[in-house]
């Protein structure tokens, strides 16, 4: 294979690499809306314990002028009197536009939490008459650091009983509905609801917003592609860093899928009672998920190379806890990340730099051996073997830095950590773009500078084209992330660093001594 054969080569795999991960982490994700099932589907299809219950029972006779009010250092929560479900759901650490984050959507056909009765005379009862709570307002707080929330209904014999139960500086809520028949309880199949939509988010250019389940501990599925499942571990509603999630009790599994009425997204479980199930509302924080339960910890998705990146972040936090700010703890991390491949960087520099100076020689075999391929190949390695060059040694290192690269990409692309985190002057949002664009353009220089710096084997008419990638990247990194653009200008500063102060004068001493 001759050189223009091998560059042709490369820049194929090059091009198919950027395509591949373009498509994979750029471009949103689109749904089949004929797929959907929707609320005149559910109406006429034939009830089954693995669909949601959507009995077409008159409204609700019962207004709900006062809800019970739950305040914690969290949240600030008001539930329904009327039906029990979640009016409110305030994230008080949490804003968005300047406002609270508020994780529910009071309008919709079902409310949150909302429960539909399989048999009509408990549905009766859920619709027709108001709960009664043990409390109307609670304050969490050190000395009161729990609290449950019992709410009772009844009519003609029949109770139903809700609890919730808060725990303060917790985002998890346990939750509980019996139903009595003449004092005793018993068995009644519903539906509970979690929707629509998640509270007043919008969807992000790069983030998922909507239904999302894991089946079997291992697979996650979006939106159309939940089906009613037996081994559905939990499902949730899902924004870029919020979510909704029903849990069940630890190592059981819940009949659950996802509606689309009315243009808004719900989620349901199927119960029967008496039902055990965890609420989770809150961000999503690996840190504070674990500790709620460890299969949610996978809606937290940092890419194909999730593996590599959840390791990053939590680094990247444990240098946080020492510095204080996110941005210094992502110049460290990145200059961490440099040192262990410096190896690797250093041979690939190496290498290149061989293949530099090999380039007068290549070229006059060229001419020698024009319209010889065979004689050209094999005249080009014997040049490679002499010189002991490998002409894919500067490419290989860098293949094999791509997955941490990729993984600490997506962190930095996604993690509620750096939302709202500061780092200097004028960049008070890491997670949000440089409202000046001074960060990417510093990174599309030092992209141009390392570009420079770095030995090519290219001819002239390609390093042309090549000297456009950093003002098309310039170009892309505009409105990424402050924390990410950040992240690449250190690297590349610090990669010039190294090419032009370390592996220069490495090379040079030991050609001296050749």
């Amino acid at each position: 294979m001759g050189g223009n054969e091998k560059r042709a080569l490369v820049a194929v795999l090059i091009t198919m690499l950027l395509i591949t991960a373009y498509s994979y982490f750029f471009l949103p994700k689109t749904y089949n809306n004929e797929n959907r099932n929707t609320a005149s589907e559910n109406s006429s299809q034939v009830k089954t314990n693995r669909q949601a219950v959507s009995l077409e029972s008159k409204s609700s006779t019962v207004t709900d002028d006062n809800p019970v009010k739950i305040d914690t250092d969290y949240y600030k929560i008001a539930i329904s009197t009327a039906n029990g479900s979640i009016k409110r759901l305030i994230l008080k650490k949490y804003k968005v536009d300047k406002k609270p984050v508020n994780l529910i959507e009071s309008s919709g056909k079902y409310k949150n939490l909302e429960t539909v009765f399989r048999s009509r005379d408990v549905e009766d009862v859920e619709k027709t008459t108001t709960y009664i709570p043990n409390k109307k307002q609670y304050s969490l707080s050190g000395e009161n650091a729990t609290f449950t929330l019992i709410l009772k209904k009844s009519k003609n014999g029949i109770t139903i009983e809700k609890t919730y139960k808060f725990v303060n500086n917790k985002y998890d809520i346990a939750t509980n509905i019996q139903v009595y028949r003449n004092g005793k309880p018993v068995n009644e199949e519903f539906s509970i609801y979690a929707g629509p939509n998640l509270g007043d988010l919008k969807k992000g250019k790069y983030s998922h917003l909507g239904a999302v389940a894991l089946v079997d501990n291992k697979k996650i599925k979006k939106d159309n592609k939940i089906k009613p499942d037996s081994n559905i571990d939990w499902v949730a509603l899902e924004s870029k860093y919020f979510c909704f999630a029903l849990l069940p009790d630890a190592k059981k599994h819940i009949v659950a899928g996802y509606n689309e009425i009315d243009d808004a997204s719900y989620i349901y479980a199927n119960i029967s009672t008496p039902s055990h199930l965890t609420i989770y509302a809150g961000p999503k924080s690996k840190e504070i998920i674990d500790s709620v339960n460890p299969k949610l910890d996978k809606i937290i998705r940092f890419g194909m190379f999730g593996f590599i990146g959840k390791p990053l972040l939590k680094v990247l936090n444990v240098l946080y806890a020492y510095l204080g700010n996110y941005g210094l703890a992502i110049i460290l991390l990145t200059f961490f990340i440099r040192l262990l491949f410096y190896p690797l960087s250093f041979k690939s520099f190496k290498s290149m730099k061989s293949m530099s100076k090999l380039q007068p020689k290549l070229k006059e075999l060229q001419v020698k051996y024009k319209g010889k391929p065979d004689q050209l190949n094999k005249a080009t390695m014997e040049l490679y073997k002499k010189h002991k060059v490998n002409p894919f040694g500067g490419c290989l290192p860098v293949v094999i830095q791509i997955p941490v690269f990729l993984g600490f990409y997506n962190v930095l692309l996604n993690a509620i950590e750096l939302r709202g985190a500061p780092f200097a002057l004028w960049i008070v949002d890491l997670s949000a773009k440089d409202p000046y664009y001074i960060l990417p353009i510093i990174m599309g220089i030092t992209m141009f500078l390392q570009q420079k710096l770095t030995p090519t084997s290219m001819d002239p008419k390609q390093a042309k084209i090549m000297m456009f990638l950093p003002l098309i990247f310039t170009f892309m990194f505009l409105n990424f992330p402050s924390g990410l653009v950040l992240y690449w200008a250190t690297n590349n500063i610090l990669t010039i660093i190294q090419q032009v102060f370390i592996d220069s004068k490495i090379i040079e001493s030991k050609e001296k001594h050749v």
